[in-house]
């Protein structure tokens, strides 16, 4: 007659509830450190969400203000797009921050400011975030040049 071996998932999951009785005030402390490091996480995960909604909603903003001044070249509408993607350019996740260089350097172009277009399009080519990215700054550069 064979002996059958315990289930290893039970055994285990009876250990676990042996050392639970046994260490109750460590399983408490345990539990509540958990409960704590989960929130920490979430609410970290919820800000940084919330930053990065603001940095596309102020980008939306920025291309808005620049479409609106490039169709009627009237009103304050490059101005306040420049002011946006300055401040983007700051501060703001890496992809985010390129395509407002990208577009500093074409506000830089119109307003016959080549030298510091082509800075900021070097500087988008040098580390870009994406291979798009990379693309337009280096296809901009070669068209200035071509110029």
């Amino acid at each position: 007659m064979k002996t059958k071996k315990p289930d290893a998932l039970l055994s285990a999951f009876q250990y676990c509830i042996t050392w639970v009785r046994n260490n109750a005030r460590t399983s408490i402390f345990i539990g509540v450190v958990i409960v704590c490091l989960g929130l920490a996480g979430w609410g970290l995960a919820a800000h940084q969400m919330s930053k990065d909604e603001k940095a596309q909603y102020t980008l939306s903003q920025g291309i808005r203000n620049f479409e609106e001044y490039a169709i009627t070249m009237k009103g304050d509408g490059l101005s306040k797009a420049e002011k946006s993607f300055k401040s983007l350019a700051k501060e703001s996740p890496a992809g985010i921050k390129d395509v407002a260089k990208l577009y500093l350097a074409r506000i830089a172009t119109m307003k016959g400011n080549k030298e510091d277009a082509k800075a900021l399009y070097a500087e988008v080519a040098k580390k870009p975030y994406n291979d798009v990215v990379k693309k337009l700054s280096e296809s901009a550069l070669k068209d200035m040049q071509n110029r």
